[in-house]
């Protein structure tokens, strides 16, 4: 798993590849909360690179969603591809979660108020 960050127009854009297994998710999770807890309370996570993920990776995506909504924040998804997708519905995930199928879909939204 790799992740990157970035910001733009004070909104963290998170970049996550390849798998976001068990064995990742503690580096993850913590790495998304430090970020959620420096940030503005807007971010996106950029799963295009994503191949594969597991309960462990949805875990630390549900823990980043609680702690930006703590913050009274916004979390959007971007670039999901097809077996995520899939994933996110079958465990009803994609009812909480805002999907976009570009990071500029999701920019473009989360930068209009809500």
């Amino acid at each position: 798993m790799i992740q990157t960050h970035q910001k733009e127009n004070n909104i963290d854009i998170v970049k996550i590849s390849g798998r976001l297994v068990a064995t990742d998710a503690p580096e993850a999770r913590e790495n998304l909360k430090a970020i959620v807890e420096s940030g503005e309370g807007k971010l996106i996570v950029d799963l295009s690179g994503v191949s594969f993920i597991d309960s462990s990776g949805l875990s630390v995506l549900i823990s980043a969603f609680k702690l930006i909504r703590a913050k009274e924040g916004r979390m959007l998804l971007s670039g999901i591809s097809k077996n995520v997708q899939t994933l996110l519905e079958l465990t009803r995930l994609s009812e909480i979660f805002e999907m976009f199928a570009t990071t500029e879909a999701a920019l473009e939204a989360i930068a209009k108020p809500s």
